[in-house]
Parts: structure tokens; sequence; C-alpha cells
């Protein structure tokens, strides 16, 4: 059976590709930051579709992201899990054309309600990790951590915990990013953090749209679009919470979206759409052993989730991981309005590709969660 994946990467002037070999001093990156605001280009950041001003006080482990290159920017978001680290996406900070994540080039604001442009609480990063089995392909294992530099010994802003439960479609959860509220990347984007509820779903549209997704006790949650809710441009990266009690632990990661097979429309926020988060329970060991926290420090308390909160299905842990095969290869479009097809293979080769190729998944991927933009200085 044919399939089609798209990819909607960005949004943007520029193709996703960072000049990650550009090096500029971070007092000057930062200075850049502070001084350019009003310079950059009228765009779309972490968009929350149909959503709400956030209370703060409620998100505020929540951070802002600013990717620096050459010529060009991106944003995406991540959450703090410690005074020195944030949790973010892996496609956020990795190149795909060099191999690397440089530190130099990502700076963090977090502590407040406005985004990057609007905070005087940024941060340069020191140290980028990103997942070892990581595949800029396929997205598996789209996770990655920030280590944090020159911090305050106050910090502003609060640390989120792991949730460590087995994901149901009873599961409560928001997303949390800046952003516009529609699908005009003209539009610009809220200076304010916003939150919206999406829906955990196991329905047949998770793996049709998704075939590598097999069940949500596996590395990707599965959120099927309904009302209008979704998060969409600029969101890469950006925390999913459960909302079931009021510390709000992290459920997933906002990974990208996808649509039925033969689907042209790649807005957000369409009925039957789906959404797919990185689950962080997975990735428990390896974030405990990288950045020295003890579990029982990273980890959220389950004694203090209601019991009506889960169902009878989440009594126990699965081991099962919907990890691509190696063999896996889909067509995807990393700039949707041009038309132009490229073949993406588990090797993370790009061919120009101007027909569908056979491949094994039915659905129109498209990353649409990470945004670049052209900063002029």
């Amino acid at each position: 059976m044919n399939f089609i994946l798209g990819l909607l990467l960005l949004f943007s002037i520029l193709q996703a590709v960072h000049t990650y070999d550009h090096r500029i001093p971070k007092i000057t990156n930062i200075k850049v930051l502070a001084e350019n605001t009003a310079r950059i280009s009228k765009r779309t950041s972490n968009k929350i579709l149909n959503g709400v001003k956030a209370e703060f006080s409620e998100y505020s482990s929540a951070a802002s992201l600013y990717i620096d290159a050459k010529t060009s920017g991106s944003v995406c978001t991540g959450t703090f899990i410690s005074k020195k680290v944030v949790l973010t996406a892996a496609h956020c900070v990795y190149n795909k054309k060099t191999g690397k994540a440089l530190a130099q080039n990502v700076f963090v604001s977090g502590g407040t309600k406005f985004n990057f442009e609007k905070s005087s609480n940024i941060y340069s990063a020191q140290k980028i990790l990103v997942y070892p089995s990581y595949d800029a392909s396929t997205y598996a294992n789209d996770i990655a951590l920030i280590f944090l530099q020159n911090i305050p010994q106050k910090t502003p802003y609060t640390f989120a915990k792991l949730y460590n439960v087995p994901i149901t479609d009873n599961t409560l959860v928001e997303a949390a990013g800046w952003g516009a509220t529609n699908n005009n990347p003209a539009s610009g984007g809220s200076e304010v953090l916003m939150v919206v509820p999406l829906h955990i779903s196991s329905s047949k549209e998770c793996n049709e749209n998704y075939p590598l997704w097999k069940s949500n006790s596996g590395k990707t949650i599965c959120t099927i679009i309904q009302n209008g809710q979704d998060t969409c441009l600029g969101g890469s990266g950006g925390p999913l919470y459960f909302t079931g009690n009021s510390s709000k632990p992290i459920v997933g990661i906002t990974s990208f979206g996808a649509a039925p097979e033969n689907s042209r429309n790649t807005d957000c926020g369409v009925s039957g759409y789906t959404g797919y988060y990185t689950n962080v329970q997975y990735y428990i060991d390896w974030i405990s052993k990288n950045t020295q926290i003890d579990e029982k420090d990273l980890v959220f308390d389950t004694n203090l989730i209601a019991s009506p909160t889960l169902d009878s299905s989440s009594k126990s842990q699965s081991t099962s991981a919907n990890q691509p095969t190696p063999e896996t290869q889909y067509t995807s479009r990393t700039q949707p309005t041009s038309g132009t097809q490229y073949k993406t293979t588990s090797q993370s080769s790009f061919k120009s590709q101007g027909s569908t190729t056979k491949t094994g998944l039915s659905a129109t991927l498209f990353f649409t969660h990470k945004l670049d933009f052209i900063v002029v200085v």
C-alpha cells in the first residue's frame, strides 16, 4: 500500500537548516536577543489553537527556547526539570546536516509568562545532550537535555516532575506554549503563555495516520484533535502536562502532527488529525543518569493521583515500544507550499522526489511545531 508523509517542520521563509558552524560569543547573542526584538520579522511561535491564557504560577516550569544561526533563528519550547536542566525535543536542537547540537547556539528564557522576546530572564546553554539513538529521519526518541550556565542563586522558575504512570485515554493533559492562535503565520505570536487541553487517544486514527505508533504504552503518545484544539508552529519540545494534580508533572514532549492518507490540508487543529508526543517515562533512567538527579527527586509521586483519573488498564506497566524498524522509509515534505517531495530513509538521506514512494506508512506527517524565521541584525 502506498503511503504519503509530509514534513512541515517549519512554516517560514527559510528551510529548516541551522547554521551550527557560525560562532558568536554568548554575550553578543544575548545582547542581540535583547536589542533586536523589534527587528525580528513578524512570525508565529508556539501556536496554541483554541487555548486560553495560562495562570503562569501553575505552569512556571515552561521555558521559551531560541536557537541562533547565522542569518536566521528558530523557536521551540522546553521544560525546566532542575535549576540547570531543560527538557526539550531533539529535533529542536539537532542539526541533521551536521549531525551536531551546539550549545553556543541555544538560549533559554524562564520564570516569566512572556516569550523570550519580552523576557529579561535569558540563559545560555553550556551543553546539549541528544538521546543517543535519536533518529532524525523518523523522529524516534525525540528528546534532548539542555544544560544551562550562569544561573542565579535564586531562580524565577519551578521544576516539573516526570509522570511515571501508564498512559490511558482517561489521562488528563494540557499542552503549553507561546504564540498565535490561528493558522495564519503572518498573524504574529502571543506574548504570553497559552495552554490548551488535549485528548489522549488509542483510536484507529493514531495508527492509520502514523503506522509507527502502536499504542500509548510505547515511546510515543497519540492525541486526537477535537474542538479545534491543538499545538502547532513553534511548539516543539514543549510540555504535555498531566492536569490531574496541581503539581502538573510532564507526560510528554511535543514532537509532530499527522493527517490522514492523501490529505493536502496541513493546517493545525483539524478534527481527526493526530498529534504525537515523546513519552517521558521511558527516558527516566537516561535523564537521571545524565543529569545526576536522583530518581526520587525526578519522578512524580504517584500517591498524589486521585484514583478516578486512572482506569483499570493503567494498573500495570507495559514494556512495549513503538520504535521504527531500520527498513522504514517514507515520503516527507519540508516545504509544503512548494510541493517538492523528499524521500527520507532511515539513513537520513534526502533526494528530490516528484512522486509518492512505496513506504508502509499511511499519513501526511507534518512537523509543524518548530519555526524558523529571519532575524535582521
